[in-house]
């Protein structure tokens, strides 16, 4: 009786340690993708300021891709980059049920957004 009692301290420390890893990776990687999210609201708000500026508003159905070299070169951003990494990055912007929807992407070294396409 008293080994299964130890067997189940055992495991009760063994499962403790790994919540507290867990909780800890989620942390670490949280802080990490936040510079870049940071990045992909960086270029759609450069986008929204481009749009109202050349009205590029899609009608129903519709899509306009904008990039972040052309934001750069028309003046609406100065670079896309994450500390020394330059990025490349694009906006869709959509009319989707009497609203615009705004998407940024961006690929870094280190990483991706979901959905990217070249």
């Amino acid at each position: 009786m008293k080994k299964v009692h130890n067997y189940a301290i055992v495991w009760g420390i063994i499962v403790l340690i790994i919540i507290i890893l867990l909780t800890i990776f989620g942390f670490v990687y949280k802080d990490k993708s936040k510079v870049y999210k940071d990045l992909e609201e960086k270029i759609v708000e450069a986008v929204k300021k481009y749009a109202d500026a050349k009205f590029l508003y899609p009608k129903s159905g519709e899509n306009v891709k904008t990039t972040a070299d052309v934001l750069i070169e028309e003046g609406f951003m100065e670079e896309l980059k994450v500390g020394d990494e330059v990025c490349e990055g694009y906006v869709i912007l959509s009319f989707k049920n009497s609203v615009y929807d705004y998407k940024g992407y961006v690929k870094c070294k280190n990483y991706v957004t979901k959905g990217y396409s070249e």
